[in-house]
């Protein structure tokens, strides 16, 4: 992986269920005035983030894909 690399998971559309998310690599965020960026070694998938790729969320938190939790 370059050093500008990062992996992430993510999902290209609502109800997608676990088949849906993709291991990706993307490139690593630039911290704006004000903001950190932190090292991770291991996360999880928010319940909510659930809630959202099945779309019970989509009115509310629509989502533009692919999207990254």
């Amino acid at each position: 992986m370059a050093n500008n690399l990062m992996r992430a998971v993510q999902y290209s559309k609502y109800g997608g269920g676990a088949d849906d998310l993709k291991h990706v690599e993307v490139l690593i965020p630039s911290p704006k005035k004000d903001e950190v960026l932190i090292k991770l070694e291991a996360a999880s998938i928010n319940p909510i983030d659930w809630k959202i790729q099945e779309g019970v969320a989509r009115p509310f938190l629509p989502r533009k894909f692919p999207h990254i939790p």
